[in-house]
């Protein structure tokens, strides 16, 4: 007879992780069980730097001791089949594990490249993977030219972290900007300037046709003609679900091809719970069913669900992604939340906008005092906040924060504007000239 544990997830990422110490922080007398596939789990946010800026592959590693202080097992295994009806997990090492509730956190892999030549040597997928990475980052380190083909914000920030060594970098991205999923042009031309600044080669509006090589790659060929030497494919054109065991379940599966989950992270079936990446979402803002792929809606993911698995909708939210987007890119960072301008406009909302510009300290001949410009999306009919751009110094992650924070509870601009604030010469703009404020009266004089 195998083991008994009152939860088994499957899945070792920072959603099966989060999930984990939450549940044995709530419910302290249940018996919790990790099955992970990797030895060493890697901190997934942090992958992009691996080449530059984090040293060894070995400093980026998501931590066991927390785990083991909790009392919550883990075991390096592969989960090979389910056994719903009798509660049972059977795992490749011959493994049988026995639960009252499952969790799938299975994440995401990489949408693959369909062109010839992705399976020669040194062509490579962000696989979050220690020795498949491990080998990427030996190679990028060895090579001198490397070519990225996608330019969202993997692609992107892999490119700033490579640039940093001296390489020669090319981003190949089919829409006519980067980062134009998550930002208005007037946002992703500065976060292009950057890139430039840094020595990286935007190829845009252009399609890898092929990729060449004997055993290992030589060349890249482009829908333009043109041909790019390189010693390292990099390919980060988005993730899909990973959805076999939850198919293999019978779970629903949404139309973008995750997990269906209700407000308690349940599924279909209600002893199986899903978080993260695997997971369906919809649009905070369209109520569309949305892909996102973000650590901090995986993390959210986790907490709701562990909060239910024992007491059923002890609290609940139902699964909107409001969006929250944030990076940095040479001296500029920038955040996105919501819905954009552009999107807005296609998907027929009435909306106005709101900008302000501002420096981050005051007065502004502070040391270290950067720029911070902000532009707000307010729907017309409601004045409700439905979406935020933000470039500036480091206060932009928090910005971002906070207006997640204010989109997600519906707040109108009247909100913002009234909305009492802390400032301080050396950790924010002047109060006389505050930029979220300055933002919502632009909308307001708009709507006025």
């Amino acid at each position: 007879m195998g083991r008994r544990y009152d939860v088994v997830i499957v899945g070792g990422g920072p959603s099966g992780y989060v999930t984990a110490l939450m549940a044995k922080k709530l419910y302290p007398e249940k018996s919790v069980l990790i099955i992970r596939r990797e030895e060493k789990v890697l901190i997934p946010c942090a992958i992009p730097y691996l080449f530059h800026s984090i040293k060894s592959i070995d400093q980026n590693i998501l931590p066991d001791e927390p785990l083991r202080k909790q009392g919550i097992d883990v075991l390096v295994d592969e989960v090979m089949s389910i056994n719903l009806s009798n509660r049972i997990v059977k795992t490749a090492k011959g493994e049988e594990v026995s639960f009252d509730r499952l969790v799938l956190a299975t994440g995401a892999r990489p949408t693959e490249l369909k062109v010839e030549g992705t399976h020669l040597k040194n062509v490579f997928y962000v696989y979050k993977e220690y020795n498949y990475m491990k080998n990427f980052v030996e190679a990028v380190r060895e090579a001198e030219n490397i070519v990225i083909v996608g330019g969202g914000f993997v692609g992107v920030e892999m490119a700033d972290d490579i640039a940093r060594l001296g390489k020669k970098v090319t981003i190949v991205e089919m829409l006519p900007h980067c980062l134009l999923r998550n930002f208005d042009e007037d946002f992703v031309v500065l976060a292009e300037e950057e890139l430039k600044k840094l020595g990286v080669v935007l190829k845009t509006n252009t399609l890898v046709t092929k990729i060449e090589g004997n055993e290992r790659v030589r060349k890249v060929k482009l829908s333009t003609g043109e041909e790019i030497p390189a010693d390292v494919v990099i390919i980060s054109i988005g993730t899909r679900s990973n959805v076999d065991l939850a198919q293999a379940l019978g779970l629903r599966i949404g139309p973008l091809g995750g997990i269906e989950i209700d407000a308690c992270r349940r599924t279909s079936n209600p002893i199986v719970f899903a978080v993260g990446d695997c997971t369906e979402k919809r649009d905070f803002v369209t109520g569309k069913p949305c892909r996102v792929h973000l650590a901090s809606v995986a993390i959210n993911d986790a907490r709701i669900a562990a909060y239910n698995l024992f007491k059923p909708c002890c609290l609940c939210r139902p699964p909107l992604a409001v969006g929250a987007f944030s990076t940095k890119i040479g001296d500029l960072a920038f955040g996105s939340v919501g819905i954009m301008e552009g999107r807005a406009r296609d998907e027929g909302i009435d909306y106005v906008v709101g900008y302000a510009e501002a420096v981050d300290k005051h007065p502004g001949v502070l040391p270290t005092a950067k720029k911070v410009r902000l532009k707000l999306i307010v729907a017309r009919a409601t004045e409700e906040i439905i979406g935020a751009q933000v470039v500036g110094g480091p206060s932009v992650g928090e910005y971002v924060n906070l207006l997640c924070t204010l989109i997600q509870y519906r707040a109108k601009l009247i909100d913002l504007i009234t909305m009492q604030i802390a400032t301080h010469p050396w950790l924010t703009p002047s109060p006389v000239a505050y930029t979220l404020y300055v933002a919502a009266l632009d909308a307001y004089k708009e709507l006025h």
